[in-house]
């Protein structure tokens, strides 16, 4: 959960989001922490399949970006009672930004799937950085990056110095900050050749304050 003003976002890399447990899950959050928005990446189906499922929530869709395949899809949904007023600003494959606003007060927010493949990343981090030249209040971008900072993130496998600098270049670039987090040190793991591989902050929050 990420605050901005006084609203809170669930922000999750759902895996799948007609499967059983991540449907049970997902009720079991949405009761626990009653969000004003939820952010769910990589739902592996259109969102239609899950219409029914969303009507008998207290949720309705901002916007949608359905996954090509398995691969990606980003649905942003709002409490249904919220007076919070939302405009798509930008929006790809993936990426997706709105603004938050109520009265005076203004936010953006960008949530993200960053490729599997690394060598696509770049060209989102290069997208977000030439957002940012057009984005004149407080910025969040949550979701899942697919992309570790520093080695002491990853255990096992070998740490891509390379692409860690390319992060961090985008971060520097737009004056972000990581985004603290709780919790356990990992957050995701796979075998990779009979090797576990752990990883965190894989799914994170950066802010841009200025």
């Amino acid at each position: 959960m990420e605050a901005l003003l006084d609203i809170t976002i669930l922000s999750w890399n759902i895996r799948g989001a007609h499967n059983n447990n991540a449907r049970r899950n997902l009720k079991d959050l949405m009761r626990k922490h009653n969000p004003t928005f939820i952010a769910i990446y990589e739902t592996h189906v259109p969102y239609l399949r899950l219409s029914t499922f969303w009507a008998n929530t207290d949720y309705t869709p901002v916007h949608i970006i359905e996954a090509n395949g398995h691969s990606g899809g980003i649905w942003l949904l709002k409490h249904s009672a919220t007076n919070i007023l939302t405009t798509i600003t930008d929006s790809n494959h993936h990426s997706l930004t709105f603004t938050i606003n109520r009265g005076n007060a203004s936010s953006f927010c960008t949530c993200i799937y960053a490729s599997p493949n690394p060598t696509q990343r770049p060209t989102l981090w290069t997208h977000l950085i030439n957002l940012n030249h057009s984005i004149d209040a407080p910025w969040m971008i949550i979701g899942d990056f697919n992309e570790t900072l520093l080695p002491s993130e990853q255990r096992g496998g070998v740490f891509n110095h390379s692409r860690a600098a390319s992060f961090s270049n985008f971060m520097n670039s737009c004056n972000l900050l990581d985004l603290t987090t709780t919790g356990g040190k990992f957050t995701w793991h796979r075998n990779n050749n009979g090797i576990r591989i752990l990883s965190k902050k894989l799914d994170r929050g950066l802010a841009n304050v200025n």
